[in-house]
């Protein structure tokens, strides 16, 4: 049997948090304007938008979600959001995305193993052409390593999951497995570990919610055992 961490809730970029109690001190109440309190933004590339709360009464949890705003200028830049005190090198992550407004090369996803805002793998949705995408990111070049044709809705909520034990990677868009690969065919071995974030790209609106980190770096072995689960926006 694996026993979970107590939890406690507070608040994280103007929404609900439930976080282990372990977890170190720094879940801030939000700020309605700059950077959301408990996350920490990447280098901006060019007019690469802007991250806000805002109130959504239709979200799955609402009062409020996490919105990344830019304009129709905006251009293939991408724009990291990395949660603070989130690192992780095995994991189950979840999350809620909807399009609002979409625009060309708009994208929307969730980073992991990140050493910094251009070194890092990408979970992502195209809705122009209606793919989600892993990629891999090496000072700032990008390389797809999979994907998957979807039909993707603006204005409709859609579930992205990854799911990493050991060598293993699996990649889920509205419980649909799209990709189930070992590191040497996802090129893993290079970011063992690393920052967790939310990402976007392009002009239009997104809104994230409901993401959920299940860190599963506390056992031994090839596939850790035990988990900290958190759930960042709820």
């Amino acid at each position: 049997m694996v026993s979970r961490a107590p939890t406690s809730s507070s608040r994280i970029g103007g929404l609900t948090v439930i976080s282990p109690v372990s977890l170190p001190p720094g879940l801030l109440p939000a700020r309605r304007t700059g950077t959301p309190s408990g996350f920490t933004p990447g280098s901006a590339h060019g007019d690469s938008g802007r991250w806000e709360v805002k109130a959504d009464p239709q979200s799955s949890s609402p009062p409020n979600v996490l919105a990344h705003i830019s304009s129709d200028q905006a251009g293939k830049g991408a724009q990291v959001l990395f949660i603070e005190k989130a690192e992780a090198a095995n994991l189950d992550l979840t999350v809620r995305m909807k399009t609002v407004t979409d625009g060309e090369s708009q994208g929307s996803g969730v980073v992991f193993r990140a050493q910094n805002d251009r070194n890092y793998y990408v979970v992502w949705l195209s809705p122009k052409e209606n793919l989600v995408r892993l990629d891999k990111v090496v000072n700032g070049e990008t390389k797809t390593l999979q994907d998957l044709l979807v039909e993707a809705k603006t204005g409709q909520w859609h579930n992205l999951r990854l799911s990493i034990r050991g060598p293993m990677l699996e990649a889920f868009f509205d419980n649909r497995r799209f990709l189930s690969a070992r590191e040497d065919e996802w090129q893993h071995s290079s970011y063992k570990h690393g920052k967790i974030g939310l990402w976007a790209r392009g002009p239009g609106v997104v809104y994230f919610d409901n993401v959920r980190l299940t860190r599963m770096d506390e056992g031994t072995g090839s596939v850790p055992l035990g988990g900290t689960e958190t759930t960042i926006i709820k």
